[in-house]
């Protein structure tokens, strides 16, 4: 029993599945996730690492080399990278798509075990993070309060750890300075005077203010616990701690230093459109659902509020905000193409009724696609909302087929001389008639979108999702269209009333444009086929031309888009300090303050130990500043966001004190673990070296036309201060080196002393350190007083050392084990591929020495490996697809005909794309291999007609015509639903539409080729293949 028979025999089982699928559809479209793209990323583990006062070649070389090559071997890994910098160590792990992040994860900290004991015993241990260091966090807040430096305990104390267990919450890092600390600022003549070395002051602060176990007493049925408990209460306890001279005087504390509570000295600062605040920014899990978490940190801190009133909470940048305003935008680009298409299809039917049954039909596919997507997990965003866009035009096909067969069967059999057929009657056999005709219909478009399932990579987890909602659609479509139509097709069928007569009449003008449109086909039919070969060179010249025109357009990843977002990373001069930076930035703000179309802005400068987020690139340290800016929605501007930061970049160009600076959009690069789109990689052992080729390679790179913001990851510009110790004076004070170095950090960067616990119990640390007027210059450094067991008296450090300042490197990065330094840039106003040919070859000019090398990557890298997916998907879809017409027509040379209708729409690729401006993109070629299974349903269609019309005895020329004649409405008919259907997501009506407007702009483009050259083209190739046929029958016969 056919599905439609069952549906019309069984109608109060079907009404009843319906309604529950409408219920469904509707409870899974508001339960489904919403992202505003697909994670793209490859599996990614870092391991971060802190050296506190190594330098960056010694982070590198003992920390990061050890842990790069014990990872390098694990099982999975793709590629190993490492950044180092002083103090810091970063090691990036990444893993092959097909790897699962939470193991790989697993096997990175058992490596880590196994190596703990070939690392520094003073290294922090190492943190294994299951995201990107370089992703963006998903909100960032910035806290106010009359009193910020309990406003950051607050923030480090209570907040952070009560929203890191909220669900999906990675991590959240704190910072802005206002650190709270004790601080012991001594006076180092007072030391020298006394004979001291600061050690005394440290010593005397921790072993006075402890709180430590002193033993237990065990006895038969009692125990007791004792404990010292000698925190300083307040800053007289501590400045009352008593210490001995040498010659046996008796100070106190307070005698050598001034001692302060309130913040340390900041590392880093933040502010939110001006104000100066304490940042939280919180990073999401790699699986978690952006909006969901951002809601769900919003309504902790809504209840925060409430329980501090005090505190100010500003909201710098969030993720969920736009990402809503996208899906939301798209969505109602649906609701778009739903009318759009729905008014097509009324034109054609010119029935109310008929046309009502389309209306049900179109969104009720699209509930049971949303009930689809839920079972199968998959999320709403970007991409799968444009394929339902895409869907929209072509879902509608199947309907309308087993619509106009009923309506035909009724007609017929109630037309003048007929017995007389019922609506049920119609119904069941108009639809068992066309069940097969349909199914194999959309057979063809289901089998280009299966090898799109199976595409691997970052382009797999694009177009992936895309492909298989769209075949949830397409089988939603089917279901209503076998199972809903039918049923509803029996209940309009009938008498026309009023309104059916109201609906000829608004159509009619319709209908005769199509009668005329059809006729002029018919004509210029039969001029081509006595014209055949006219007709098949014009469609060579126009395919060729196509081609070319492809070709001059350039390719892309992924189209840009402007999701009114702007990063600023900003470096002053090595050696500046914070305040220096922060009046740097702040006059960057201000140029950033004169745009009419800002929104938001927040900028952070400096980096404190413990960041998670390397963001900004470069060293991180306080010549770093980042500036987030929003702007207003693209739809409420004039200009462009590329417009806005090309004036911005002008300006930023000619303020004073910048070393380098990079304005870049929200999403400038298609894959997120990729620096820049234009990234030339200088590999070799010398630094000094890549240093050189870097500068040629830098030139060279900023020479070409169509790069902008040419930038170096690294330059040897960190001044560093080599201390030379004279070791046999050294010896004889009995003063070692490691001592030297342990007295010039603490005295210089200060040492811990224990905590205080202050009235309100709250434990803030301590901070021992020469005051600040006596570590200014370079030379303070030289008047450290280190004490020498062998005179028992303290000397100046200068006394056994000499100095000498060296330029190295700030940042020391590695990949795969060799020393790299890249060259990056972004490109703009040209295609990708024109921009990084010309890189190319500029670069083959530069001499390179033995043992090093220069690769063009980036997303030229990342374009080749997509391009390369996506060409084999295309094979496969294609011979998928003969083969499939091969069974159909029982033939292998009417699948050659049929399949004609593939280059005929890559002419109206070409021509769409040029009169859009647009270039060819991953979106283009996913768009082709849809048309593949498009186009050839028309053909289909059209040499199916001809072949029964011949096998009903019609003459040739006669059957090639009349078949035009009557598959000419219908075929305008669904290839006019097709197009308008995505003419909202290819006009980027909606908010993100240019990522994937290419794709519907290729598709109308192919399917308007395609369309109206099948009726001439497919006919007159028919012809030609058949008397080809024709003459190798007779030359066998002959043989």
């Amino acid at each position: 029993m056919a599905l439609s028979e069952y549906s019309l025999k069984n109608r109060y089982t079907i009404y009843p599945l319906f309604i529950a699928a409408v219920i469904f559809g509707i409870l899974s479209y508001i339960n489904l996730p919403i992202q505003l793209f697909p994670d793209t990323a490859p599996p990614l583990v870092n391991i971060l690492t802190s050296y506190p006062g190594a330098a960056a070649e010694d982070v590198a070389d003992l920390v990061s080399d050890p842990i790069e090559e014990e990872l390098a071997s694990l099982e999975g890994v793709e590629k190993v990278s490492s950044t180092s910098q002083n103090g810091i160590s970063l090691v990036a792990v990444e893993f092959r798509y097909d790897t699962s992040v939470d193991l790989a994860a697993v096997d990175v900290q058992n490596a880590l075990t196994r190596i703990r004991s070939a690392l520094p015993d003073t290294i922090a241990e190492p943190q294994v993070l299951k995201f990107s260091t370089s992703d963006r966090p998903v909100i960032t807040l910035g806290l106010l309060g009359t009193d910020m430096v309990a406003v950051r305990d607050l923030a480090e104390e209570v907040l952070s750890p009560e929203i890191q267990r909220i669900p999906g919450v990675a991590l959240v890092d704190v910072f802005g300075g206002f650190q709270p600390e004790v601080s012991v600022d001594v006076d180092r003549s007072r030391l020298e005077a006394h004979n001291l070395p600061l050690g005394a002051v440290i010593g005397a602060i921790s072993s006075h203010n402890v709180s430590l176990p002193a033993g237990e007493i065990r006895s038969q049925g009692q125990q007791y616990s004792f404990r010292v408990d000698e925190l300083s209460q307040s800053i007289e306890e501590i400045e009352s701690i008593p210490l001995s001279t040498p010659a046996g005087q008796r100070l106190i504390v307070g005698d050598l230093a001034r001692i302060s509570i309130g913040s340390g000295e900041d590392l880093s600062r933040f502010r939110v459109d001006g104000s100066h605040a304490i940042a939280m920014q919180i990073f999401r899990q790699d699986d978690a659902n952006t909006v969901e978490v951002v809601h769900r940190i919003t309504a902790a801190f809504e209840e925060i509020g409430k329980k501090y009133p005090e505190l100010t909470v500003l909201v710098a940048d969030e993720d969920a905000s736009f990402t809503e305003q996208v899906v939301s935008n798209m969505l109602g680009a649906v609701g778009q193409a739903l009318a759009l298409a729905t008014v097509i299809i009324f034109l054609f039917l010119g029935s109310f009724r008929r046309g009502l049954v389309v209306a049900i039909s179109m969104p009720m596919s699209f509930l049971l696609t949303f009930a689809g997507m839920k079972l199968f997990g998959i999320q709403v965003d970007l991409v799968t909302l444009t394929a339902i866009i895409l869907a929209v035009g072509m879902v509608v096909d199947a309907s309308v087929v087993v619509l106009e067969n009923i309506t035909r069967h009724y007609q017929e059999g109630n037309s003048e001389g007929a017995a007389g057929v019922s609506s049920f009657k119609a119904a069941l056999e108009g639809a068992k008639e066309i069940q097969f005709a349909v199914i194999a219909g959309n057979a063809t478009t289901l089998t280009v979108l299966i090898p799109l399932l199976f595409l691997y990579g970052f382009v797999g987890k694009t177009f992936g999702p895309l492909a298989a909602t769209m075949i949830i659609a397409f089988i939603s479509s089917l279901l209503v269209a076998l199972m809903l139509v039918p049923i509803l097709t029996m209940k309009v069928t009938g008498n026309a009333g009023r309104m059916e007569r109201f609906a000829q009449t608004a159509a009619r003008p319709w209908s005769f444009l199509m009668n005329r449109l059809r006729s002029l086909y018919v004509h210029m039919l039969k001029w081509s086929l006595h014209h055949r070969w006219v007709v098949l060179v014009v469609a060579l010249v126009l395919f060729v031309a196509g081609g070319r025109i492809l070709v001059s357009l350039g390719m892309e990843l992924l189209p840009k888009m402007d999701g009114g977002a702007t990063f600023i990373s900003i470096e002053t001069p090595s050696g500046s300090s914070l305040d220096e930076t922060e009046r740097v930035v702040a006059d960057v703000e201000a140029i950033i303050l004169e745009e009419a179309e800002l929104d938001k802005v927040s900028t952070q400068i400096g980096f404190e130990p413990g960041m998670n987020s390397f963001g900004g690139g470069g060293v991180q340290g306080p010549t770093q500043g980042y500036i987030t800016i929003a702007w207003t929605e693209r739809t409420e501007r004039d200009e462009t966001i590329w417009e806005i930061q090309d004036r911005v970049r002008e300006k930023i160009s000619r303020v004073p004190g910048i070393e380098n600076y990079v304005v870049r959009e929200s999403g400038s690069t298609a894959k997120s673990t990729t620096a820049s789109t234009i990234v030339a990689s200088i590999k070799g052992p010398d630094p000094l070296v890549l240093d050189r080729l870097g500068d040629e390679v830098l030139k060279t790179v900023a020479s070409v036309p169509g790069t902008v913001n040419t930038y170096r990851s690294w330059r040897l510009d960190q001044r560093n201060v080599i201390l030379t110790v004279d070791i046999n004076r050294a010896r004889e004070l009995g003063l070692p080196p490691d001592e030297i170095s342990r007295e010039l950090a603490r005295s210089l960067d200060g040492a811990p002393a224990g905590v205080y616990r202050g009235e309100g119990g709250n434990d803030t640390p301590i901070r021992v350190r020469y005051a600040p007027e006596y570590r200014r210059e370079r030379d303070d450094a030289f008047a450290v007083r280190a004490f020498a067991p062998s005179v028992g008296t303290t000397v100046p450090v200068g006394t056994v050392t000499q100095g000498r300042e060296v330029m190295g490197q700030g940042l020391v990065t590695r990949e795969n084990l060799l020393p790299t330094l890249d060259i990056l840039a972004l490109h703009q106003d040209r295609p990708l591929n024109f921009v990084s040919r010309d890189v190319e070859r500029a670069l083959d000019k530069i001499l390179v020495p033995e043992e090093y090398a220069i690769t063009l990557e980036g997303e030229e890298k990342d374009m080749a490996e997509s391009r390369s997916e996506l060409a084999g998907a295309l094979g496969i879809a294609f011979i998928a697809v003969y083969l499939l017409l091969v069974a159909q027509f029982k033939s292998f040379a009417h699948p050659i005909t049929v399949m004609m209708a593939v280059p005929l729409s890559l002419i109206g690729i070409a021509t769409a794309l040029g009169i859009a401006g647009m270039p060819v993109s991953m979106p283009v070629l996913v768009g082709l291999i849809l048309l593949i299974g498009i186009v050839v349903n028309n053909s289909i269609i059209l040499i199916d007609f001809i072949q029964q019309r011949r096998d009903a005895g019609e003459d040739r020329m006669v059957a090639i015509e009349s078949s035009v004649d009557a598959r000419f409405r219908p075929i305008m008919m669904t290839s006019l639903s097709t197009i308008v259907g995505m003419i909202p997501l290819a006009m980027e009506w909606a908010l993100g539409a240019e990522r994937f407007s290419p794709l519907a702009v290729a598709v109308i483009g192919g399917m308007t080729a395609a369309t109206f050259l099948t009726m001439i083209v497919i006919p007159v190739f028919y012809s030609v293949m058949d008397d080809l046929g024709g003459w190798v029958k007779r030359f066998n016969r002959t043989d």
